[in-house]
Order: C-alpha cells, then structure tokens, then sequence
C-alpha cells in the first residue's frame, strides 16, 4: 500500500535555484563574450551581477535552514547535495572575483579568457547540480535526469537573456541580437525538456493525482503552468527576443524589451520551481502485519 507525502513550497529554495542559477548563466555568457571579443563594456557590469545573483541565492540557501548556524553541520557531509552546491558556488564566486580583479587591471586576453573558461565548469555544474539534489526515487516526479536539465536550461535562458539586456543597455547591438538569438535557442531547448518532463509524470511509478500530468494540465496547477510557465516562461520572452533579435520592436526600445523579457523568464524559473515542489508528493511503503 503506498501513501503520499504531500510538499509545500519551499520559496527559499526557489530563490536559491533561481539566483544560483542567473549567476552561472550569466557568467558563463560573459565568456562566451571573451571567447567571441566582443561587448567589452558588458563584461564587467555583467560579471558583478552574476556574482551578485550568486550571493543573494546562497543567503537564500542559508535561510531555508532556520538557523543559519546549521549550514556547517550540512557541510560535514561531503556527499550531500547541499556541500556540492556550496563547493561549486564557491568555485564560481571565486572565479569571478579574480576575473572582475583581471578585468579592472587590464589583465591580457588571453590570460582573462583562460582565467573567465575554467571558472565557467563550476558555473555549469553548478546550474546541473541545483536540480540533481532534488532527483530521489522516494519522490517519482522528481526521480529523473529531465530535472537537472531543465534547471540547467533555464539557467541558460536567463544568462542570455540578462546578456541582452546589458547589450541593449550599453547599445550594443550585435551583442544584443547574437544574445536575442542564443535566449531563443535556450527557450526551444527548455520547451523540449518541459514537454519530456509532463511525458514523465505520465509514466512516472506509484501514479497518484497529486503529482499527474492531469493536475498539470487541466487540473488545479493548470494555471500555474499554462500562464506562469508557458506564457510568461516561455511565450512573452519567445516573442521579445524574436523582435530583438530582428530590430523589429519600433515601439519598444531595445532595453525596454531585454527587460520585459528577462522580468517573464524570471517569473516562468519561479513558476517552474513552484510547479515542480508542488509535485514533489512523496511514496512510503506502509506493511501490515501477518
């Protein structure tokens, strides 16, 4: 007999996620600038913001605990997900503090461009590693390699559509349509992961209604999805991003769609996390006596 262990939605960590994973796929489009040696003025701005996004998402990690003296007992535990996630956030801040130092000191291309590639592996893993804590069995929603991916994709839709922005603010505008167009790619990769994820609710093992394809869909977490995820995730940045990359938005300046369109791909990661701790109901094998 199986029973469910119904979640709630842990917001600390829905903002740790989403500001962990901002900082990575910023930073790791900031290389893709030095790598490309383009947008110079963006690199540093850009660099401090993921950096910034990094710390607000480990405060918010730190919070989740209750008491913040907590995080170095979680840090005895060298395989758990929480000392991962630190490790690599760690390596990542790290590494953006000495490439910003690098950039401020007039360091050569390619010792930068060295420095800014080995600080974006921990900035990857990190953004893979976020959604792999949360994949267990005793949680069949959560119990799949799609998880991971999609945070890792929409790390990568807010880090080329925060770019784009910065581009558009200092009027770049090969920079900003080159990142118009990554943001586009990155979406259709999300939409692909989003379509696997709701297939696997569908066949995922111990089917109950708390965590179906249905209450995704049609049933009470519909609007969460539908809107949240799908029209302010995926729809609105789809459509602002096509205009940026086309210089079609007369009547919106560049800067104005880069904001609205990095505004809705933040509040989709939010609907996103939501969605997904609501599923997050667990299975417990209860057995009776003889």
């Amino acid at each position: 007999m199986e029973g469910e262990l119904e979640m709630t939605v842990m917001w600390t960590l829905v903002f740790f996620s989403l500001f962990a994973g901002l900082g990575a796929g910023l930073f790791v489009a900031v290389v893709v600038t030095e790598w490309r040696n383009r947008a110079e003025a963006v690199r540093f701005p850009a660099a401090a913001t993921a950096l910034a996004a990094l710390i607000v998402g480990g405060i918010s990690s730190v919070l989740h605990l209750g008491h913040p003296e907590r995080i170095f007992n979680a840090l005895n535990h060298p395989t758990s997900g929480i000392f991962l996630e630190f490790v690599f956030m760690g390596l990542a801040g790290l590494g953006i503090v000495v490439y910003m130092v690098m950039l401020a000191r007039g360091s050569s291309d390619s010792s930068r461009r060295a420095e800014a590639t080995v600080t974006a592996v921990p900035a990857v893993v990190l953004s893979f590693q976020v959604g792999h804590t949360y994949v267990m069995a005793s949680r069949p929603a959560w119990d799949t390699i799609i998880l991971p991916l999609l945070y890792m994709a929409t790390a990568a839709v807010m880090g080329c559509c925060a770019l784009s922005l910065f581009a558009a603010q200092k009027k770049e505008v090969g920079t900003t349509r080159r990142a118009a167009w990554a943001t586009l790619i990155s979406l259709a990769v999300e939409l692909v992961l989003i379509i696997a994820y709701v297939a696997h609710l569908s066949s995922a093992p111990f089917a109950d209604a708390s965590r179906s394809a249905d209450r995704v869909l049609s049933g009470n977490l519909a609007a969460l999805f539908w809107i949240g995820l799908v029209l302010c995730g995926l729809l609105v940045p789809v459509v602002l991003s096509w205009l940026l990359r086309s210089q079609k938005a007369g009547w919106l300046s560049p800067f104005t769609s880069a904001a609205i369109a990095l505004a809705a791909v933040l509040g989709g990661g939010i609907a996103f996390r939501a969605l997904m701790f609501t599923l997050g109901s667990g299975v417990k094998q209860y057995f009776g006596g003889l």
